[in-house]
């Protein structure tokens, strides 16, 4: 039963472009851009989980790595007219690289003291965005990158210029990410993880390197981060500084955190839930902050834990009758 709802949870996923076509014709184009923004930023958010959920490291950098990234590949392809794939795994090495260079030093800080490093970092990376005006062009802003175009040098080629085309193109990414996600936080590495997420000392006196395994996740998951920016230039074909700024870092948390920290479930569904939500909520921008925010009282009050806990639940008195 549970697979056949899945498989049919999947096929109405991949299916929604149509879907949407069918259902509201006239606003097909506006529904499409928001779904792909959810998907952009579920896969940003689950990032984010590596990070967070499954380490315990509170980082704040995201915006920096997401911004690191898209600005390679948003350079790489409108002045050095590098191909999509290559821009793409520019951004994603770019990101890494300042990730691995940055996260050495920061975690032998404190909890508390690497927090306040990473917004540091991410406030840094905002202020050279917008005035190292020669590369990133600043607040004038990178514009004209291309759509992106699939295939290898000498072989067909696939150009996504189509909203359904990009729709499922970032479906496609999201699914690797979850795909990465789940290997990286299952088996033998995700228990390294876990260990030292809940006891540090003790994964220390096991043979666990704290630091080995904190470094690695935080720089997996600014590579994942960066090619999500990268993504994410090539759809809107603009980036600007103010794509990188601190509000993505509280926009991540409240999807992880209300969503379900550490679990992919929580935050897929946060992900979909307060992304597409204040989109669906410009039907009424009177109550639209009211709402929202009610919203999410309500889910802190009913559920610290994140909607996990209430999704949890609900299985646990389905399965009980």
């Amino acid at each position: 039963m549970r697979r056949a709802s899945a498989l049919a949870f999947i096929v109405m996923v991949v299916a929604a472009p149509w879907l949407v076509a069918a259902a509201v014709p006239r606003q097909q184009r506006y529904v499409l851009h928001v779904l792909i923004f959810t998907v952009l930023f579920a896969a940003l958010a689950l990032s984010y989980d590596l990070v967070v959920g499954h380490v315990g490291s509170l980082s704040l950098a995201h915006p920096a790595f997401f911004g690191v990234g898209a600005y390679a590949a948003a350079i790489l392809a409108t002045r050095a007219r590098w191909p999509f794939l290559a821009d793409l795994l520019a951004a994603v090495l770019a990101a890494a690289v300042v990730a691995a260079l940055v996260g050495v030093p920061l975690f032998r800080l404190t909890e508390h003291a690497f927090a306040v490093g990473t917004l540091g970092l991410a406030l840094v990376a905002s202020i050279v965005a917008n005035n190292w005006v020669e590369v990133t062009r600043g607040p004038l802003c990178i514009t004209g990158i291309p759509k992106p175009v699939l295939g290898l040098p000498g072989g067909p080629t696939l150009a996504v210029t189509t909203l359904p085309g990009y729709y499922w193109l970032a479906l496609a990414a999201l699914a690797a990410v979850v795909l990465l996600y789940r290997r990286l936080t299952t088996f033998r590495l995700g228990r390294a993880f876990h260990a030292v997420r809940d006891n540090e000392p003790l994964a220390g006196a096991a043979g666990i390197d704290p630091l080995k395994y904190r470094l690695l996740a935080f720089t997996i998951g600014a590579a994942l981060a960066g090619g999500v920016g990268a993504l994410y230039v090539h759809y809107l074909s603009v980036m600007c500084p103010e794509e990188m700024t601190v509000a993505l870092t509280v926009n991540l948390l409240v999807i992880v955190f209300l969503g379900g920290v550490g679990s992919l479930r929580g935050v897929l569904v946060g992900a979909v839930l307060f992304t597409a939500l204040p989109e669906v909520l410009r039907l009424a921008p009177t109550w639209r902050l009211v709402i929202y925010g009610g919203l999410l009282l309500l889910v802190v009050v009913r559920s610290p834990e994140g909607i996990e806990s209430l999704l949890r639940r609900a299985s646990g008195a389905r399965a009980g009758r």
